[in-house]
């Protein structure tokens, strides 16, 4: 097999697993992600994955009625 010369992206070395998933995804749509600003995209990543957790993981029934307007 021949080796194909790094890319222009960003290289995270010894990157954990979040880390390597975000550069990427960035790198498959044509977006760069600063090395200084990988640590708060991995903690925002983080933040919504346990929101979207917390969202699939609440039982709705498909009996609820929908709420038409919304009061607080």
């Amino acid at each position: 097999m021949s080796e194909h010369p790094e890319s222009s992206a960003p290289r995270v070395p010894d990157a954990a697993p979040d880390e390597a998933v975000i550069v990427a995804t960035a790198r498959d749509i044509g977006l760069g992600v600063d090395a200084s600003c990988l640590p708060g995209v991995v903690a925002n990543r983080a933040l919504l994955r346990r929101y979207a957790d917390l969202v699939h993981g609440f039982a709705l029934p498909d009996t609820c009625e929908p709420a038409f307007e919304y009061r607080p």
